[in-house]
Formats: C-alpha cells, sequence, structure tokens
C-alpha cells in the first residue's frame, strides 16, 4: 500500500459505518427500525424516491433530508401521537448507504462506488478504495458535474488545499491516473518515469532520465494536458538548468510529455581527418565543422570545399560556401583532394 494513504486507512477502519448519527437519509438508503421493547415493529426498510419509508401503524414518514437520530425522533412522536405506545424508543441504522454514493476509480485498490456516510473529502474517499496502487499517482482529478479540478493529495493530506474544493457530498468522481511521465528523445535514459514525491518539476524528469546526451538539441519540447487540450512549449535545456526556479520549469502532471530532439546535424566527409556526422553547434560555420572533423588532410584544401543542401523543394544543390556560412541541418560538406 502506497505509505501516503497507509495512516488514513487505519483510521478509517476504528469508525464502523453505523456510528455516524449525523448521516443524511437519502433515497435509495436501506435502513433497519427497531422500537425497543415491541419486536413485531422491527423493520427493513428501503427509503423510496420521495423520500418516505413505511412503516406499521404509522403509515407514510418522510425521512428524506434527516439525520438518522432525527429520523428516530419523528418515528417516535407519529407513534405517540397515534396513540400506540406511551414513550417509544426508536432506533435507526443504515444498513446500506446508497444515496450519496462517490465513484472512486483509476490507480486504486479497490475502483468502485463508496457511500458518504460523514463529513468526507477526497483523501477519505480514497482511503475507503483501498488507497493508491504502487503505479498510481498523487495528482488525483475530480469530476463535479461538469466541473473538473486536479489536486496533489499532498496538500490535501497537509490541508494546503481549499476545503470547499475537497469535501465530497456525493454525485462526484474521483480518478485517480497514472503516476507516468514520458521522458523520451536524446537524454541517456529516456523511458517513462512515475511522479513522487520529490519529483514534481521538468528539471527534475529530465536529470532522472540522465539530461541530454551528445546528440541532443539546444530545445526541449514539454507538452502538457492537464488543462483538457494538448498544450505544447519549447523550452531552452541550458537557460531551464541555470535558472531552475523560473517559470518555465514547470510542475509535471501525469501523462505529460518530455521530448528532447536531436540537434541539427552535418555531414562531413572527404579530405578530412575523422569523417562523419557531427552536431550543429548554434551558429556553426563551416570553418568549425572542418575542425570538428579534425581538420584537412595533407591532400585537402580550404578552396576545394563544396556545400549539398537541400532546397525547399527537398532537391539538393550544390555550392561553394565561404568558410564563414553559418550551417543548417542535413547540410553535407565534401573536402574535394587537392589538384596541385
Amino acid at each position: 500500500m502506497n505509505k501516503l494513504m497507509r495512516p488514513i486507512v487505519l483510521l478509517i477502519m476504528f469508525f464502523p459505518l453505523c456510528v455516524f448519527a449525523d448521516y443524511t437519509l437519502g433515497t435509495g438508503d436501506f435502513v433497519k427500525v427497531t422500537v425497543y421493547g415491541d419486536s413485531e415493529l422491527t423493520r427493513e426498510i428501503r427509503i423510496a424516491e420521495n423520500g418516505v419509508l413505511t412503516f406499521p401503524l404509522i403509515g407514510e414518514v418522510k425521512v428524506g433530508g434527516l439525520s438518522t437520530v432525527e429520523a428516530e425522533k419523528k418515528i417516535a412522536e407519529q407513534l405517540q401521537r397515534g396513540g400506540y405506545i406511551a414513550n417509544p424508543q426508536v432506533s435507526v441504522v443504515v444498513l446500506q448507504f446508497l444515496s450519496k454514493t462517490v465513484s472512486v476509480l483509476g490507480g486504486v485498490l479497490k475502483p468502485g462506488r463508496y457511500p458518504v456516510t460523514r463529513p468526507s473529502d477526497v483523501k477519505d474517499m480514497i482511503a475507503e478504495a483501498g488507497g493508491i496502487t504502487p503505479d498510481g499517482s498523487e495528482i488525483v482529478t475530480v469530476v463535479r458535474g461538469d466541473k473538473r479540478s486536479e489536486f496533489d493529495l499532498h496538500d490535501v493530506i497537509n490541508q494546503h488545499a481549499d476545503k470547499d474544493d475537497i469535501t465530497v457530498i456525493g454525485g462526484e468522481t474521483i480518478y485517480v491516473g497514472s503516476r507516468d511521465v514520458a521522458v523520451v528523445g536524446q537524454l541517456l535514459r529516456p523511458a517513462k518515469y512515475g511522479i513522487q514525491g520529490g519529483m514534481r518539476k521538468i528539471s527534475d524528469f529530465v536529470s532522472v532520465a540522465g539530461g541530454p546526451n551528445e546528440n541532443a538539441g539546444e530545445v526541449m519540447f514539454y507538452t502538457t494536458s492537464i488543462s483538457g487540450t494538448p498544450v505544447t512549449e519549447q523550452i531552452n535545456i541550458d537557460e531551464l538548468f541555470k535558472a531552475p526556479n523560473s517559470a518555465q520549469n514547470k510542475q509535471v502532471y501525469p501523462g505529460d510529455v518530455i521530448y528532447v530532439p536531436k540537434a541539427p546535424q552535418v555531414y562531413v566527409y572527404g579530405e578530412v581527418q575523422r569523417p562523419g556526422m557531427y552536431k550543429i553547434d548554434k551558429n556553426m560555420t563551416v570553418m568549425q565543422a572542418i575542425a570538428k572533423a579534425g581538420g584537412l588532410t595533407m591532400r585537402g584544401t580550404q578552396r576545394s570545399v563544396k556545400l549539398h543542401r537541400k532546397d525547399e523543394r527537398n532537391e539538393v544543390i550544390k555550392q561553394t560556401p565561404n568558410l564563414t556560412s553559418v550551417l543548417q541541418d542535413e547540410d553535407v560538406l565534401y573536402i574535394e583532394e587537392s589538384l596541385l
């Protein structure tokens, strides 16, 4: 069981459902009405849609909207007023709580519908459902009609969330999503990672994925659907880690995606020491790319550099560049052999 929920579950176990005298009765609740000293009047009754239960001798009694204590008093008064029992002692115990339920779904041990038997909030209902599974998120969604709210369970437990927002009265749906955040692309350990207590920000997830590898670009893309519609933001990696408290280092939510794309690359071949594919650094020039490739061989010359570049129609154009020309992604540099 998730450590966060264990004390909550244990607390609830010490409060049997039948002892909550302030429970408000409603349609569908199944109750046991006992009149002490007269066993023939004991009845197990379901409250009808109009909030009424039918009881021997007195007929229909409106109990919907009353607490169990108020219902006991009302039944006793009608028995006494009708002259049936001089001083009736009545007990109303709820056997099935069906009028006010909350659906708890997703990453909990026992998904299902649970009754609201007392003043309750989001953490209480998750505890009723057995707590969060190891793969469940601590970020929960509460749906009330057409209103959708997101809460961090740590804030709920530590009473940092608004009480009115997290209180449940019945009819709500609580959804515990997956912890997974996809951290993919040019990283040392790309994978899906879970949201945990100490991991909340974009920089946390990039770090746990090992950081960018040697082929990573200067920017990454962060996509979140927390608002219901996917939104993607471009973030400079160096700036993010230089200022981890900046607004761009946002809190991450389950289902978010962090993508580090491959940097622009240039292929350098021909009369260079180390032909191959090289990452294009910011504003890299032709001369700098040749230097990355180890410089020219004895047969190479700066006058024999050719650049192959794709145009807007994706056709390759061959040109003779200046050594200070700035390179673009997928450029090909070919250093021809000197004829001298």
